[in-house]
């Protein structure tokens, strides 16, 4: 991970929908520091807003340091005048995605929570496992997404839910994505 890590620095700004009472506060706080998000352009996270497979290039993009990359058009529904085209780019050069059979990225549709193991394992680098792939009730081993999802809960970058679930087909929030970046950042370190 050294080559993606981001150096966690304090934060001076605020959003004004997350309340100093969030349970993501410091996560969201960090991600803004890193400038791995700026928010909305009226001040605010929108915490519980489902992330998209293009705000999840973007944040990985960056969470990257920006790195120089020459935008390729690679799915059909990702022309080089989106306005994430270059970090979608950069996402496939990676290897972090490889996009749907049909040709497209399907760039607004929401981040399942399996989906989002998997592009932060493949971020690592695809590292080995020996995770078991039933860490959570409903990961049953073979399950699509099984293994990364046990990768994620071995390393701490997540927990799943205090019913011993995952959820592996629930989008992803904004807030919780937060928490999962700023856990992923902290192996690195």
């Amino acid at each position: 991970f050294a080559n993606f890590h981001v150096t966690q620095g304090p934060w001076t700004g605020g959003f004004w929908d997350v309340p100093a009472s969030s349970p993501f506060r410091e996560e969201i706080a960090w991600l803004s520091a890193t400038g791995v998000t700026t928010g909305y352009p009226d001040g605010s996270f929108q915490p519980t807003t489902e992330v998209t497979r293009e705000t999840m290039a973007a944040f990985l993009y960056r969470l990257a340091g920006s790195p120089a990359t020459t935008t390729t058009v690679r799915f059909t529904d990702v022309p080089a005048t989106h306005r994430f085209a270059r970090e979608i780019s950069w996402l496939a050069d990676q290897g972090i995605t490889t996009g749907f059979t049909d040709g497209k990225f399907r760039p607004g549709e929401a981040v399942s929570r399996a989906a989002m193991a998997a592009f932060l394992h493949r971020y690592a680098g695809s590292p080995s496992t020996t995770a078991a792939s039933s860490t959570f009730r409903d990961m049953p081993a073979g399950a699509p997404f099984s293994q990364e999802v046990g990768w994620a809960a071995q390393t701490g970058i997540t927990t799943g839910f205090t019913d011993g679930s995952f959820r592996p087909g629930d989008a992803i929030s904004r807030q919780a994505m937060a928490a999962f970046l700023y856990r992923f950042d902290a192996l690195a370190g």
